[in-house]
């Protein structure tokens, strides 16, 4: 998947849960840039390609955390490392 196609994903995906946000368009950014960097290493480490459904699983995760629920368990360890990726993200903007 190319860059253009991840920016594309989660501008769709997560614009609208941080809609309404003061800092969303820059947490939008840098979940954009983690996500392609995570999937680079990724590639680079182990060989493995991110996928459309794991970007999809791991903002579902980030989500599920925004509303206080329960942690999905049915992740893989690449959704869950690219969901805590996010997690932190929104933990150090403050935005929960």
């Amino acid at each position: 998947m190319s860059d253009n196609d991840y920016k594309a994903l989660i501008k769709a995906l997560g614009g609208e849960m941080l809609q309404n946000k003061p800092d969303a368009k820059a947490v939008l950014n840098t979940l954009i840039k983690d996500t392609i960097h995570f999937r680079d290493k990724l590639k680079e480490e182990t060989g493995q390609t991110l996928t459309v459904e794991d970007t999809r699983r791991a903002l579902d995760a980030l989500e599920t955390h925004l509303k206080g629920e329960s942690f999905p368990r049915d992740l893989t360890a690449e959704q869950k490392a690219l969901a805590q990726i996010f997690i932190d993200r929104i933990v150090l903007f403050k935005l929960q």
